[in-house]
């Protein structure tokens, strides 16, 4: 009897935890949005399909469900990047040099929503990403960018942005990042960033770093990445928009590789 009270406990505990494991990280004080459809005038909008794989492991992906594709229409105050304009000039006017990779030219703009404190960010980083940036990115196809939101609900998370910011400036956002990442655990614990950070600068990089972290002019573009965040009705990280041709495909959460693929060939493929 004790064996079956100690499985029926573990199936209830496991029931409980497992949607935390698969979403991505929310705002606390508001659900995720749920995009309304739109039927286009010609032809059907680019979806990639849902996964039906399993999750093999705790820090796998969860089953990505398939995004919903809408026309963004103007509201009243226009956002700082209106979806109605095509791609190049929806989103490259406001972008930071430093924290976007590709061609400004590319078909597909990519941008990713992102907390350096939230589990599914790190695994949308390193199983992803990595991936896109050699395959869609370097080849021109891809513009990439990356924007700062950090949830109210981590401590840490605009600590983290701040130097990432920072590392950008000299050139040094890539180990910075992966650095913030790979290590989340460790300075989520103990709100170490500037030990992270400095673990993979030299003491002549990391002394720049400190000296724009505390000048004071970061937080105005990691508060400009949150507003334009909230125009898409981003609540979630991470949440990636996709433009292509004038068209807005948000999706929140973990996207696969395999799924992203399919959903940017669709894009690129379009005439």
């Amino acid at each position: 009897m004790r064996g079956r009270s100690y499985w029926f406990i573990a199936q209830t505990i496991l029931l409980l935890v497992l949607p935390l494991l698969v979403e991505g990280c929310k705002k606390a004080e508001e659900p995720a949005p749920q995009p309304v459809p739109q039927q286009q005038a010609q032809r059907p909008p680019a979806q990639p399909p849902a996964q039906q794989t399993p999750v093999p492991a705790e820090n796998a992906p969860a089953p990505a469900p398939t995004p919903k594709t809408t026309k963004k229409t103007a509201p009243a105050t226009p956002p700082p990047a209106p979806a109605s304009q095509p791609v190049g000039a929806a989103t490259n006017s406001d972008v930071d040099p430093h924290k976007a990779f590709g061609s400004k030219n590319a078909l597909v703009t990519m941008e990713v929503f992102s907390d350096f404190q939230c589990p599914a960010c790190k695994t949308l980083f390193t199983t992803t990403n990595r991936r896109l940036m050699d395959d869609y990115v370097s080849s021109g196809k891809v513009y990439l960018i990356h924007r700062d939101f950090p949830l109210p609900m981590h401590a840490h998370s605009r600590v983290a942005a701040r130097y990432a910011r920072a590392a950008a400036q000299l050139a040094r956002v890539e180990p910075v990042e992966q650095a913030l990442f790979q290590n989340q655990e460790k300075w989520e614990q103990s709100g170490d960033v500037d030990g992270t950070v400095a673990a993979v600068l030299s003491p002549a990089e990391m002394a720049k770093v400190r000296a724009l972290v505390k000048g004071g002019t970061l937080d105005p573009m990691i508060d400009k990445d949150y507003a334009l965040g909230q125009t898409y009705g981003v609540n979630q990280t991470p949440t990636t928009v996709f433009h292509c041709k004038g068209q807005t495909y948000p999706f929140s959460g973990i996207m696969t590789y395999d799924i992203l693929k399919q959903f940017l060939d669709q894009l690129l493929s379009q005439k």
